[in-house]
């Protein structure tokens, strides 16, 4: 008798939960691929932090279909490079305008590996012919990060318009870069993220190797004094002697609708303001 008493309270508690659980509004998160710094670790820690909401991650190639997803209505919530957001913005206001930025929520590095011995080896070469040819540079899938970056980098260097950008990315493309088929592969992530699958790869293959990005046009502030990109010295892992490079940074932005509930977007800027350690996952 006991344990069925036993098994039916049990059964209740359950069920009692899940009715609570199926009450919480549902909040969508454009969180991008797994493997990632927003995936991974910023929609992962905000879920954990938005106890009162049922949330749902919806995945993403990255930044530009983030904002895509956004301003279409299907998600609730996004993260976003801030040279995608302002590239964006800049093409399309009617579609973009009513995007809400929270805030800041870490830096965003650009890392672009190139061969060892390749034809290849700092960016103004990624602009030159190799071999009579564009050179070929992964940026991975249209409408993530590292796309976006890249053609917002050729409206501040238009030498690098010459290369042939190939929507091929992730441990693939290294993999292929290391072998010929690329002249360089990119992608850009939280540098304090040294656990990121990219970066691993790259300190684990000894055929290729990343370039230094310090080209003074690529940090000058925009007419309306706006800055998009910082230079910064980035360790790529946590051995002795530690290994650096220095890059270009943007910033990672969440952001939500103006016309969301003022509800969430309260919540959102208390997180941000309150708990931003949690949700970047730093020390």
């Amino acid at each position: 008798m006991m344990k069925t008493l036993s098994a039916l309270l049990l059964a209740g508690l359950v069920l009692l939960a899940s009715a609570a659980e199926a009450e919480k509004p549902k909040l969508w998160i454009a969180s991008g691929l797994s493997g990632g710094s927003y995936r991974s670790v910023y929609a992962t820690n905000l879920a954990t932090l938005m106890r009162d909401y049922h949330t749902l991650h919806q995945t993403s190639s990255g930044s530009g279909q983030n904002l895509d997803f956004l301003a279409d209505r299907k998600v609730d919530v996004a993260f976003s490079q801030a040279d995608v957001y302002a590239a964006r913005l800049a093409s399309d206001p009617a579609r973009y305008g009513n995007l809400l930025v929270i805030g800041k929520l870490a830096n965003e590095c650009v890392y672009i590996a190139h061969r060892k011995g390749g034809p290849v080896k700092d960016l103004k070469g990624l602009g030159d012919t190799v071999d009579g040819r564009p050179a070929r540079v992964a940026v991975g899938a249209a409408g993530g990060g590292m796309s976006g970056t890249w053609s917002y980098l050729t409206t501040l260097d238009p030498n690098l318009s010459g290369a042939e950008a190939v929507s091929e990315g992730g441990t693939l493309a290294l993999n292929q870069l290391a072998v010929g088929a690329f002249d360089a592969a990119g992608w850009v992530t939280d540098p304090a993220n040294l656990d990121h699958k990219m970066l691993r790869a790259v300190m684990a293959n000894d055929a290729v190797v990343l370039m230094s990005l310090n080209d003074p046009e690529l940090v000058s502030a925009l007419p309306d004094g706006t800055r998009i990109y910082n230079t910064r010295t980035v360790k790529l892992s946590d051995s002795w002697p530690t290994p650096k490079i220095q890059t270009i940074c943007t910033s990672a932005l969440m952001l939500t609708r103006k016309d969301a509930k003022p509800a969430l977007i309260d919540k959102l800027a208390d997180l941000l303001s309150l708990y931003l350690d949690r949700i970047v996952g730093h020390k």
